[in-house]
């Protein structure tokens, strides 16, 4: 992966330099990088004088942070109680085995995608249930769910 240069000053003057808003700076780090990067936080602890420990006790907290990089593309499947029960945990296993990633959270190769696993989506009565990005599939299978990444791939490839 090509190295990036990460700047958050317009994150913390966005925020008027006001460390109260802490959590909000962390998001808009995310959304810009996809993940928060150590350079950030180490970044944000110095312009707003806020202990490095503080700042990874957030990021670390809350899940919807990440300090790895995420795919363009994230995965995720839900293996609730619901959507376990209709194969959510095999779907998870089938994508992370397609997509060749080890574990969960991690990126591919080509940071097109990451995966993981959610318990709840909130959408039970359309178990199993895969967002890929911001799109909902309801009923999802494996092979449903192959296809929606080969159309992502070649989407992808045609740009």
């Amino acid at each position: 992966m090509e190295a990036q240069a990460i700047n958050v000053d317009a994150i913390v003057d966005r925020w008027q330099g006001d460390n109260s808003y802490l959590i909000e700076m962390l998001q808009d780090v995310q959304e810009r990088y996809r993940y928060v990067p150590r350079q950030a936080t180490q970044m944000l602890s110095d312009e707003l004088d806020v202990p490095l420990s503080h700042i990874f006790h957030i990021a670390t907290f809350y899940k919807g942070f990440t300090l790895e990089p995420r795919g363009r593309h994230p995965v995720c499947v839900c293996t609730g109680t619901a959507c376990h029960v209709k194969g959510g945990a095999r779907i998870l296993e089938n994508v992370m085995r397609e997509l060749d990633v080890s574990r969960e959270g991690e990126a591919t190769g080509d940071m097109l995608f990451s995966v993981e696993s959610v318990r709840c989506l909130g959408c039970c009565g359309l178990a199993p249930v895969v967002t890929v990005g911001d799109e909902v599939y309801a009923r999802s299978s494996s092979m449903k769910v192959s296809k929606i990444l080969n159309k992502i791939r070649k989407a992808e490839q045609s740009e």
